[in-house]
């Protein structure tokens, strides 16, 4: 170990006289506080004296017990003789009466300090006491051959000396020019051990490193300790200290410690000594000892808390938030995104590694992706320790869906049903995803808005855009969906999009899977049609009715069993126009009405009857004189007189008849108006 440059202190000795008679000036070397010391062998140890004069001065007992002075080395052999420098080692700081003492206790104080050098070989030291450390490099001095030190004029060692140097061992004046040391010996013994010991600890190894020095026996064994303080000479034997090794073999220069097989987190330090049959050096005098411990660390920093990711469609950007951060600078955090939920992270999906102390982060999800994605976070320390399992107070976000594209699900979804009972579903593939699978679902308890009480019909590709199937149990009311399974985008990991919009991919309206009923007419008026001419009936939905041969004068009457809200019949020949029409519980009209047929309806509300009339009118034909055809007189053997009065009785017939007629239709349409039971079929 260097010392810095001191030695110069002597040298002002011989131009200020010691005095023995104890001033009031303060702690400098006209003090009289004296110091010497003895080397022993055996123990290699020096013991230095030191003795405060005896004095009533109050003011220079008091600044004994309150300034802390230091305790000064110097060696010949780190004197630089060419340059003219040498320097000085700072041993200790104390003061030199005990703060609780009496004046009377400190005056003529006399204590000792044991001491171990740390060289090997025989070496001589000086030693002084100071109030403050000296200049760090000067060169007032040169050694002489026959070990004097010639002085020189330097005002600044000077002014250190008159106001900071305190005491030097015994010095021996010549003249005012040289001043011949008295110097301690110290004979240490040679230094047996390795040199340049260093650690290191990576990914779990601790890798202990060495030298030998040269011309070393190798009759030995090296040891290995480990302990939680640095070693000295000093504490060694009380040192609480582990062996980690006793056989390793003479000459090895390396040791490799391996913490995988237990867990460790400390700061250690580590001693490597060699063992010879009566022997071990233990006094640390060179560099088999760290004085700078290495940390050892495989224990995995844990994250205590929630973490949850939001995606935001309009930003394409997904948000992930864990609440706190951590303030600790040995911590970063790692963030992981994943396809699926795995029990283990992997690193290749690690997206952002973030300070500690932050509490969310923004991901920019990449365009042309639709895909369901896992959050997850982890802490990591300086020594690359992190735990990449997952357990259940692992921080691992819900899954959210992220997408970057325009449609990722089925439209206009629809069902049709043949004739053999077979229900074909038909859809248009948008989903953007060229190998997708559509799942197809049927549910019969309602529209199908979750994945409660479904039956998977069939997993098909999505670009078929059709399928088909024969339920084994139809309904009157099903209802389709249609889900997509596949990749999106940079996805490799196929998933299953569940999402379900309705009149989309989800049907909105029932399905009827049953053959389809046949609506019975409810219609409950009864309902008949009677002619003058006696042709007629009763109506039902439908019914084509003949009326036969109408003559002039022939009536058609549509009745009901009660008043409804329009009897009509339409032209059947011409455009479907009304031709009659009547609110009422009848409708009548002539015969003679040219196309001889026409489409009756009854309306009563939602219900309607519909039928068809038919008839055959044939106009009375008259025969005429025409006095210019001679002809036609001679084919009437008839009178004149005779032919007009019997036509004239025929016609006169006729329309009473028709009175007759007519007059039994209103009586019979009266007595329908009444009260009456009807038998059900």
């Amino acid at each position: 170990m260097r010392w810095a440059v001191l030695f110069t202190s002597f040298l002002l000795l011989s131009i200020i006289p010691l005095s023995t008679n104890v001033t009031a000036s303060g702690l400098n070397i006209s003090s009289g506080i004296i110091i010497s010391g003895t080397f022993n062998d055996s123990t290699e140890s020096t013991t230095l004296t030191i003795t405060i004069p005896e004095t009533s001065d109050s003011s220079f007992l008091d600044e004994l017990r309150t300034t802390d002075v230091k305790l000064l080395r110097v060696s010949k052999t780190i004197i630089n003789t060419t340059e003219g420098e040498f320097f000085y080692d700072l041993i200790e700081n104390f003061t030199l009466c005990n703060r609780t003492m009496l004046n009377s206790e400190c005056a003529g104080h006399t204590f000792n300090i044991e001491l171990h050098p740390e060289f090997p070989g025989n070496e001589s030291s000086g030693y002084m006491l100071a109030s403050q450390l000296p200049p760090a490099f000067v060169r007032p001095f040169q050694i002489t051959s026959e070990g004097y030190i010639n002085a020189h004029s330097d005002n600044n060692w000077v002014s250190w000396h008159n106001s900071f140097l305190i005491a030097v061992t015994p010095i021996q004046l010549d003249n005012t020019n040289v001043v011949p040391y008295t110097w301690i010996d110290e004979r240490i013994s040679e230094i047996i051990a390795v040199e340049n010991l260093s650690a290191s600890y990576s990914d779990g190894i601790t890798d202990l490193t060495w030298d030998y020095p040269e011309s070393i026996a190798m009759n030995h064994s090296i040891m290995i300790y480990s302990h939680d303080s640095p070693a000295t000479r000093e504490n060694w034997n009380s040192l609480t200290k582990t062996i980690v090794s006793s056989s390793v073999a003479a000459g090895t220069t390396n040791y490799e410690i391996n913490h995988s097989s237990s867990t460790v987190e400390r700061e250690v330090y580590y001693s490597v000594t060699l063992l010879y049959e009566t022997s071990e050096d233990t006094r640390f005098l060179g560099s088999n000892t760290l004085t700078v411990p290495v940390k050892e660390d495989n224990i995995a920093p844990l994250f205590v808390g929630e973490l949850s990711a939001t995606f935001n469609s309009e930003l394409d950007m997904t948000t992930i938030d864990w609440g706190a951060g951590i303030s600790d600078d040995d911590l970063m955090i790692n963030i992981y995104r994943s396809q699926m939920h795995l029990p283990m992270l992997d690193t290749n999906n690690l997206v952002a590694t973030v300070d500690s102390s932050l509490s969310s982060y923004e991901f920019e999800v990449p365009m042309g992706e639709h895909r369901q994605s896992w959050y997850a976070i982890t802490l990591v320390d300086s020594q690359g320790n992190e735990n990449l399992n997952l357990s259940e107070s692992s921080p691992v976000s819900d899954p959210v869906i992220e997408s970057t594209i325009s449609s990722s699900q089925i439209s206009n979804l629809e069902a049709e049903r043949y004739s053999d009972g077979t229900i074909t579903i038909n859809w248009d593939d948008t989903t953007q995803s060229p190998n997708a699978i559509a799942k197809i679902w049927r549910s019969v308890s309602g529209p199908i808005s979750s994945f409660d009480d479904l039956e998977e019909l069939a997993s098909t590709d999505v670009s078929l855009e059709q399928y088909s199937h024969n339920p084994l149990n139809p309904v009157d009311q099903a209802w389709y969906a249609i889900t997509i399974e596949g990749t999106w985008g940079s996805g490799s990991i196929p998933w299953h999009d569940d999402s379900l919009t309705s009149g989309v991919n989800s049907m909105e309206n029932s399905f009827r899977e049953t053959e389809d009923e046949i609506d019975e007419p409810t219609f409950d008026v009864l309902a008949q049609v009677q002619s003058t001419s006696g042709a007629g009936g009763e109506i039902s939905d439908g019914d084509m009715i003949s009326l036969g041969s109408m003559y002039e004068g022939d009536l058609i009457i549509i009745s009901t069993s009660k008043v409804v809200e329009n009897i009509s019949c339409h032209d059947i020949a011409g455009q479907g126009s009304v031709i009659y029409s009547q609110t009422d519980w009848a409708l009548s009209f002539s015969a003679n009405q040219s196309g001889e047929a026409c489409y009756g309806t009854i309306s009563d509300g939602d219900d309607e009857i519909g039928f068809t009339m038919t008839w055959n009118y044939i106009e009375n034909i008259t025969v005429v004189d025409d006095e210019g055809d001679e002809d036609e007189t001679e084919q009437d053997d008839e009178p004149a007189a005779n032919k007009g009065s019997k036509e004239s009785k025929e016609t006169i017939a006729g329309v009473i008849l028709s009175i007759i007629i007519l007059a039994l239709l209103v009586y019979l349409l009266v007595m329908m108006k009444g009260p009456k039971y009807f038998e059900e079929e």
